[in-house]
C-alpha cells in the first residue's frame, strides 16, 4: 500500500485533482509541499495536522517542502471567513515568521536534501507591479475566480481586491516550487481547495496541459459533535508550548469523546491501522478508565513535544485524579491550574469560604455539608475540620493549594 493509498484507509483524504496521475506521482517518489499561515507567532494544533501528513510522506521517502506564508499572510487568504481580516504590521508578520519557520524545522526534516522550509517572501518581494500584472494577472480570468467558492462565498459581505487576488499567490508559489524544486504536489486543507485548483491550473497554462502536477486536499477535521479540532473553552491551542502548555493539549486529548478516539489515532499515531485497531479494541473494552484517551494524549503530546514531556504530563494528570501531588515541579503545578478556577490570596481565608469563592459550594451552608460528609480534600488530604482557615504554609511550591469536592472539582488557592 502506497502512502497516499494509507492515507485513504485513514480517512484523511478529502478531494484529489486526478488520481490515476496521483498514484504514478506518489510511486515515483515526487516533491511535494504545503503553505502554513504565520498570522501568529506559532502554529495551532489544526496545523500539526498538515505537518503530520508532511512526515508520513517524508517517511516513505518523498521530498518535502514547508511553504511559510511571509508574503501571503500579508494579504490574507479568504477561504473560510466571513469578513475581512484585518493587515498585521509588516514587522509582526515578520517575527511571526521567523517563529514559525523555527517550529517548522523541528518537525521537518532538512538533512541530506529530504525536505526544505522556505519563506515565500523571498521570491514575492523582488517582483515589482508591472511584472505580477503581466506574467501572473494575466493568466486569470476574472469570471473563472469569482466563480470559485472561496470568493463567491464573499461576495454578499465583501471582498478586497487584496485577498481576491490570494489565490494568484499561491498559484505563483506553486509555479516558482515547480519550476525550481521540481515540486509537483501541492497540499493543503479541504478549504483550500479553490486555491488549489487555481494554482494547478496556472502551472498547467505555463507548463502545458501535460504537465506531471497534481494536487490533494486533506478533510478538516471535527469531533463527532461538529465542533472544530483543536479548539478549546479559551480558543485555539497553540504547538507552542510556551502559549499552550503541553499539560493543556494532553488534558485535550483525555477528555475527547469515545466516538473520536479512533479516529484521531488514524491520523495521529503512526503505527499501522491493524495495530491501532488492535490497541484500541482492548484499551476500550473499558470505556469508564479513559485508556484509549489516554493514549491518544501520550501519542499526540510525544509527536509535538517528545516522550519524556509526554510521560511528565501523565505524571501529573495521576496527581489529580490519585490526589498525590508530590514530585511535581512548580511549573506542572502552575500547568495543572489550567482551566480550573484559581483564587489569589494574600489572607488565610476559612474553609468555608474558600469554597463558595472557588465555586465548590453555592453557599456556606452548602460547602458545610461537603465538609461534614468528608467530600473535600486539600493537597490530597482529607478535612473535616469546619473551623479550619486555610493559610500560605499549607501551599505546595509556587504557592499553590489544590482543593477537591467529590471525586473530579478541582479548584485552586494561589499565595
Amino acid at each position: 500500500m502506497n502512502i497516499f493509498d494509507e492515507l485513504v484507509e485513514r480517512g484523511l483524504i478529502d478531494a484529489t485533482s486526478n488520481k490515476e496521475k496521483l498514484d504514478k506521482l506518489i510511486k515515483s517518489k515526487c516533491t511535494l509541499y504545503c503553505g502554513f499561515d504565520p498570522s501568529a507567532r506559532s502554529l495551532q494544533l489544526g496545523n500539526f495536522i498538515m505537518i503530520s501528513i508532511l512526515q508520513r510522506f517524508q517517511k516513505a521517502g518523498h521530498k518535502v517542502i514547508a511553504v511559510l506564508g511571509g508574503a501571503t499572510g500579508m494579504i490574507g487568504d479568504p477561504s473560510g471567513k466571513n469578513s475581512e481580516r484585518g493587515f498585521l504590521q509588516e514587522e509582526v508578520i515578520n517575527e511571526n515568521a521567523k517563529a514559525v519557520k523555527k517550529q517548522l524545522s523541528k518537525y521537518i526534516d532538512t538533512s541530506n536534501n529530504k525536505g526544505l522550509v522556505l519563506n515565500n517572501y523571498d521570491w514575492w518581494s523582488k517582483i515589482n507591479t508591472i511584472n505580477f500584472l503581466r506574467d501572473y494577472g494575466k493568466n486569470f480570468q476574472i469570471g473563472t475566480m469569482l466563480a470559485k467558492d472561496i470568493v463567491k462565498n464573499r461576495l454578499e459581505v465583501g471582498i478586497s481586491y487584496a485577498e481576491f487576488s490570494y489565490s494568484i499567490l499561491q498559484s505563483g508559489d506553486f509555479y516558482h516550487l515547480y519550476d525550481k524544486y521540481d515540486c509537483k504536489v501541492q497540499i493543503g486543507g479541504g478549504d483550500q481547495w479553490g486555491n488549489l485548483t487555481a494554482a494547478l491550473d496556472y502551472v498547467k497554462k505555463k507548463k502545458g496541459n501535460d504537465v506531471e502536477a497534481e494536487i490533494f486536499t486533506i478533510k478538516l477535521i471535527t469531533d463527532s459533535q461538529g465542533k472544530k479540532f483543536g479548539k478549546s473553552e479559551k480558543g485555539a491551542m497553540f504547538i507552542d508550548p510556551n502559549m499552550t502548555s503541553p499539560y493543556t493539549i494532553y488534558q485535550y486529548f483525555m477528555n475527547v469523546a469515545d466516538n473520536d478516539v479512533k479516529r484521531y489515532l488514524y491520523i495521529f499515531d503512526n503505527r499501522s491501522i491493524k495495530e491501532i485497531d488492535k490497541v484500541y479494541l482492548k484499551l476500550s473494552e473499558k470505556p469508564e478508565l479513559r485508556l484509549a484517551q489516554k493514549e491518544l494524549a501520550k501519542v499526540v503530546v510525544s509527536s509535538l513535544h517528545g516522550e519524556e514531556v509526554a510521560s511528565k504530563c501523565e505524571k501529573m494528570s495521576q496527581a489529580l485524579f490519585k490526589d498525590t501531588f508530590n514530585g511535581l515541579t512548580k511549573d506542572e503545578l502552575s500547568q495543572l491550574t489550567d482551566g480550573l478556577v484559581v483564587c489569589n490570596m494574600k489572607e488565610e481565608i476559612n474553609i468555608l469560604d474558600a469554597l463558595v469563592n472557588l465555586k465548590l459550594a453555592s453557599s456556606r451552608r452548602e460547602a458545610r455539608e461537603f465538609v461534614t460528609n468528608n467530600a473535600i480534600k486539600i493537597n490530597g488530604s482529607p478535612v473535616s475540620d469546619l473551623e479550619l482557615n486555610i493559610n500560605s504554609k499549607m501551599s505546595l511550591d509556587g504557592g499553590y493549594i489544590f482543593i477537591k469536592r467529590g471525586k473530579k472539582q478541582y479548584a485552586v488557592l494561589k499565595y
